[in-house]
Formats: structure tokens, sequence, C-alpha cells
């Protein structure tokens, strides 16, 4: 799976894209090695376990909110995890 994370993140990389994703056990990992060893990824966002994968629309309004505080922000390099903090209700 390592070589199939590194790809990826290369491959947004060279895109610019910021990678979305629910795979926190592999691509926090990946990422670091992408930092340590290919010169860094185009950022990535990972979502916490509380947020189940196949409730899209949590998923896509804890992006959408998110996006308008960080859509400026220097993606480079950063691992961001959503929710930012964990609410005491489940999503």
């Amino acid at each position: 799976m390592g070589f199939q994370d590194d790809g990826l993140l290369d491959a947004c990389r060279a895109a610019g894209l910021v990678l979305v994703a629910h795979d926190r056990r592999t691509l926090a990992h990946a990422a670091l090695r992408a930092i340590r060893d290919r010169g860094g990824h185009a950022g990535v966002i990972l979502y916490r376990r509380i947020v189940r994968q196949n409730d899209y629309g949590a998923q896509s309004r804890l992006l959408v909110n998110f996006w308008r505080k960080a859509a400026g922000w220097d993606w480079s390099n950063r691992i961001v995890y959503l929710p930012l903090t964990t609410p005491s209700v489940t999503l």
C-alpha cells in the first residue's frame, strides 16, 4: 500500500492538488515520507474516525466550511484532520 500512497501523493503534488481522504493509517505516514524523501507533498486533509466513510453529506459540509477558512493557506507539506476539534455529538 505504501507505494500506492506515495504515487498518489506525488501525482497530487505534480498537479498542485490537495489530497482529501479517510486513510489516516497509511496516508499520514506516506505524507511524512514524501517530506523526508521526495521534497514534500501538496497537502493532505484527512477525516477523523468520527466521520463515517459513507456519510458524504457530513464530509462535504466539513470540507466546504473548512475550505472557506483555509483556501488561501500555503498547503505545501500541511496535514489537517477534520473536524478540527472533536464534537461531542456524532456527525
